[in-house]
């Protein structure tokens, strides 16, 4: 079940990444860190002609011309010779070493890489081989006439897992072939080996089937495209340009066969029963019915309109799923399964029906009962499903793999139950959501995984016993396409994440060290340049953050870049920083509202971009407080997110504390009794999400928390004219008092009114940041 993991000790040292280690292990730069490596002295000079012997097999020679081809560059021509002649490289076979697993072996006189006969190892110890070589080799504009010095050593290495994944998302937005021939390049540098290729959606059915023309004549086509967030603007605002896109099968076929001469699988994913709006646009008999009208959605929400579970629906996914499978040789074909709202299939009279004659107990069962039904048609032609983590409700399909998406519980379930796993939860693999602060970054669907988070994830849950652990065959990132319009914004969501996640799926934990890997991505920045990829470039950036000290008494501000060797000046209210600005050397006290400028420097030259943050300080900053009923959210500081400095801004609902309930009281303890005579704070208004503001707000207060108070009440009304998510800041004064604690009494914004979303519902508050003074 589980990768075979070997050691031979005997034949090298194996150096973990640790802190000792990391002036010697940055100058190799490889990307994902070999598990066993040991230095050597000398180098290999690579010019002129080299021979190189290698298998006439054809895994053996798609190794070789695909290294040919990195070289093309260079100065340097290769030769092929026969296994059995001298060489100066050599390409060995070496049947005792596991699938994927290699050797590399660099001297002063020559360069040989082994593998198993499955040439995958020899493909992955060119990859080591070419990260250590000059980033430039890889620059278009200008060949690299120098000689290639590779500095000798001795690797020995096997992935931890045999399941190293990423996902493309073209169903909500269509990107061109030469994006996903550019994306499977990208991979093969750091060694993964499974696309799973995301086709169809509701926005989008993105190949071609020629049983079912429809599918891309209607389903490949919609006229718009929401414009933000769904629910940021009321109404919802469109771009007005049509989009559309699919591939056909021949370049199905040509990108199968790229990825396979770079050892990658494509597994496709054809989603059912839910995410079928496109698909039931193009066929509307394979719906409910239900006088429905279906389209191509131009917005992103989780929709009820899923495929029919009758004989039709099942003849027509059996022949979408014929031409898919005879497409991809993938032993996987992914099914979907998430987000299936049920909706439809209980006013439904022949769902009804087939769940009394099937003696399914709910809905939930009949998805599950859908599931096996696609599953056993997969099984007769000789593959298996994948299915994202939903498809355990009802019953788990005998030979799926599970896609843990929702968290690892599923995940959990399934290895317990003895299916394959793939962990890939949202909090730690979705690398479309923000990278950098939501404040300023471009658009994303939401959420907050920084370089540093994917890099720590252990896909391997500790619930589990070793046992139980052999079922998790790998993980993969993902990249939702929602709000990915262009190949240079996709490339700007996976880089570098991708690389953190690389050494995830690749490196031992115990040869994992963060300070070794930014090290060796601060090199390997210049050659995705070369590359043309343009990478999300906050690892050369200052991230600030503001937090209480309390054995300080005092607010403090702390700046910190992933870049290694780098020097941080910052200003205060000054937008201009420069190398005669402050340096930073400990973190920055704050005694009142302040914006805080920085920027990351090496030998005097600014390497990013200027970042800031402002920063709220007041009576309140820092201080506890308790709230009555609890908060439904609070995802950022918890526990002090509404007296943390930090204020909420409309584009992140992270920074926004919410609230249910007719009426919230909120009482912070002040720590003392101090004078005050005025609270600010700010409401969001956000239609979609059923956020409204306060309509009136009660202080009152206190010196023993026990007997309250009032200092007064005031009533609020609010201009709903703007079309867009807004920030509402309101204050109240009162005559000064001498309090420790203070209570405000928020009176929430009643039923969400006619003509918006969700009318007649109760609306619920979200606050941020409570101000004293």
């Amino acid at each position: 079940m589980k990768i075979a993991y070997w050691i031979l000790a005997a034949s090298f040292t194996l150096l973990s990444c640790g802190e000792g280690h990391n002036d010697g292990m940055k100058d190799y730069g490889i990307i994902p860190m070999p598990n066993g490596i040991v230095p050597e002295q000398g180098k290999y000079i690579l010019q002129g002609e080299k021979t190189v012997a290698v298998s006439s097999e054809e895994l053996s020679m798609k190794v070789f011309q695909y290294f040919e081809n990195a070289l093309k560059n260079t100065s340097v021509t290769l030769k092929r010779v026969s296994l059995t002649e001298q060489a100066d490289i050599s390409f060995l076979i070496n049947d005792t070493l596991p699938d994927e697993a290699y050797t590399l072996e660099v001297s002063s006189h020559n360069i040989k890489i082994s593998s198993n006969a499955s040439a995958a190892g020899l493909f992955y110890g060119v990859q080591s081989l070419l990260q250590l070589m000059p980033s430039e080799i890889y620059d278009t504009q200008q060949k690299y006439e120098s000689n290639i010095e590779i500095p000798a050593v001795n690797i020995t290495d096997a992935p931890r897992f045999p399941y190293r994944g990423a996902m493309m998302d073209v169903g909500r937005n269509f990107l061109p072939k030469e994006e996903v021939l550019k994306f499977l390049d990208l991979m093969a540098m750091y060694k993964l080996n499974k696309f799973h290729f995301h086709l169809t959606d509701d926005q989008g059915w993105r190949i071609e089937i020629k049983k079912y023309p429809k599918l891309t004549e209607i389903g490949s086509h919609r006229k718009q495209t929401q414009v933000g967030h769904c629910d940021y603007y009321y109404p919802r605002r469109f771009d007005g340009k049509e989009k559309e896109g699919y591939y056909t099968q021949d370049e199905i076929r040509e990108i199968v066969k790229y990825a396979s001469d770079r050892f990658i699988t494509v597994i496709p994913e054809i989603e059912m029963p839910g995410h079928a709006s496109a698909a039931l646009a193009s066929y509307p008999e394979l719906s409910c019915g239900l006088g429905k009208t279906y389209v191509v959605r131009d917005y992103f929400d989780v929709f009820d309109e899923v495929y029919c579970p009758k004989e039709g629906t099942f003849d027509f996914l059996e022949g979408v799923l014929t031409e898919v499978i005879d497409l991809f040789p993938s032993h996987y074909i992914h099914i979907g399964g998430d987000e299936c709202p049920k909706k439809a299939w209980k006013k439904c009279d022949h769902c009804q029906a087939l769940m009394k004659r099937e003696g399914l107990k709910d809905e939930e069962s009949l998805q599950s009962w859908f599931i096996h039904r696609i599953e056993q048609f997969v099984n007769s032609k000789g593959r298996d499903i994948i299915g994202w983590d939903e498809i355990l409700e009802g019953g788990l399909a005998p030979n799926a793999t599970v896609m843990s998406w929702r968290g690892e519980e599923g995940g959990i379930e399934a290895a317990r139950q003895k299916h394959k796993v793939i962990m890939t939860p949202g909090d730690k693999c979705y690398i479309d959501h923000y990278q950098e602060s939501p404040e300023f970054a471009p658009l994303a669907i939401g959420g907050f995984l920084p370089l540093d988070s994917v890099y720590t994830y252990n896909p391997l849950p500790v619930e589990l016993t070793p046992e139980e652990q052999a079922y998790i065959i790998g993980t993969q990132a993902n990249v939702w396409g929602e709000y990915i319009q262009t190949p240079e914004y996709f490339e700007y969501m996976a880089f570098p994440r991708l690389l953190a996640m690389s050494e995830v799926q690749w490196t031992q934990p115990e040869n994992k060290n963060l300070s070794s890997f930014v090290r060796r991505l601060d090199g390997e920045f210049k050659r995705l340049d070369y590359c043309g990829v343009n990478a999300c470039r906050n690892f050369y950036e200052v991230n600030l953050t503001g937090a209480w000290n309390d054995s300080r008494h005092v607010y403090e501000v702390t700046l910190k870049t992933f870049c290694p060797d780098t020097e941080i000046y910052y200003t205060i209210n000054d937008s201009v920083v420069s190398s005669s600005s402050n340096l930073y050397k400990a973190p920055v006290s704050l005694s009142e509202d302040a914006t805080v400028y920085a920027a990351v420097y090496r030998d005097g030259k600014p390497l990013g971009r200027i970042t800031h943050k402002g920063f709220a300080m007041n009576k309140a900053t820092g201080n506890p407080y308790e709230c009555v009923p609890p908060p439904v959210a609070e995802k950022v500081n918890e526990g002090i997110g509404l007296t943390d400095g930090i204020p909420g801004y409309t584009r992140d609902l992270r920074r926004w504390v919410i609230f249910r309930g007719d009426t919230v009281r909120i009482t912070v303890d002040l720590g003392k009794a101090v004078p005050v005579n005025r609270v600010a704070f700010a409401f969001l208004w956000r239609p979609f999400d059923t956020l409204w503001p306060a309509s009136k707000l009660s202080v009152s207060v206190s010196t023993d928390s026990k007997t309250f108070t009032s200092v007064g009440s005031k009533e609020y009304s609010y201009d709903f004219t703007p079309t867009e998510a807004t920030r509402f800041p309101v204050s109240y004064s009162f005559p000064e008092v001498t309090a420790r604690y203070i209570c405000l009494e928020l009176l929430n914004g009643g039923l969400c009114p006619e003509g918006y979303y969700h009318a007649g519902q109760q609306s619920r508050l979200a606050i941020d940041e409570i101000e004293f003074y």
